[in-house]
């Protein structure tokens, strides 16, 4: 796929349109299209303290536009790139995979979330494409927000290496100023504000503050070695707490930890 002239146009106007006021988030994906090849994208903007605001997707009608659907609501707080976004990433061009934890790999018993051996972070929400390697484009946004598209491309494809994401990099300051642009109005009417489930009130009543961040750590896909060193603590303890917050939780496994807080998130969702 080569890179033309035509195409460069091609964004640059549908940037343009969002930057004057008349374009959405679906010119967006479509000022991406040009510049950089993929299959699917969707967009969001991350907020801290309330659920993702979801603005469009491509994914085809079906299992897979459902499966944006449910990471938008729920599975969002195990994700690589959301939870890095908590930790201060900054804007840019980043693959996913770059980001995840060293144990991001579940087994397929576990509910709402299911592994995948060839997926580059291990794991898949249910109803998503299968065999796709993404890319995050990340725009700084007021008050703290967040502008994020995500784009999938199949593996075997390539995936997104350097000379792909190269096409885009440069443009990266006018989606800036067309996701600012594109808030304002968003924020003009904003819909009722969603609480966010947060990972760290899961199982706060039952676990020791100690497990409780153990839990939190194997729910974003860190292995006990890995905790280990985040945390400054010999993995014995580790083990050990690991233990413990499983008897406690009523749980043996790891899938099964993944099963109780995504039940608990349905069931925090029904109350608010």
């Amino acid at each position: 796929m080569e890179f033309q002239d035509t195409d460069i146009a091609a964004a640059a106007q549908a940037l343009a349109r969002v930057i004057d006021g008349h374009g959405g988030a679906p010119d967006l994906i479509a000022a991406a299209g040009r510049l950089l090849p993929f299959t699917a994208a969707f967009c969001v903007v991350n907020r801290k303290g309330q659920c993702p605001v979801y603005l469009c997707d491509t994914y085809p009608e079906g299992s897979a536009k459902e499966a944006v659907q449910l990471y938008a609501r729920s599975t969002y707080l195990l994700n690589p790139v959301y939870n890095a976004i908590l930790d201060g990433l900054p804007p840019g061009l980043y693959r996913m995979a770059d980001l995840a934890p060293d144990n991001w790999n579940l087994s397929a018993e576990a509910a709402g979330v299911l592994a995948e051996d060839a997926e580059e972070i291990g794991y898949r929400t249910p109803g998503w494409p299968a065999g796709l390697q993404e890319l995050t484009l990340l725009a700084e946004l007021p008050v703290g927000a967040m502008g994020e598209i995500s784009f999938a491309r199949p593996a075997a494809e390539g995936g997104f290496p350097d000379d792909l994401q190269a096409r885009l990099r440069p443009f990266l300051p006018l989606f800036a100023a067309a996701f600012r642009r594109l808030w304002s109005r968003h924020t003009d009417s904003p819909a009722p504000a969603e609480p966010e489930r947060k990972l760290q009130d899961f199982a706060r009543s039952t676990l020791s503050p100690r497990e409780a961040e153990i839990v939190q750590l194997i729910l974003k896909g860190h292995s006990s070695l890995s905790i280990s060193l985040t945390l400054g603590i010999a993995l014995p303890t580790v083990k050990t707490h690991r233990r413990n917050a499983y008897a406690k939780l009523g749980i043996s496994t790891q899938q099964q930890l993944f099963n109780a807080f995504l039940h608990w998130q349905a069931k925090a969702r029904q109350r608010s």
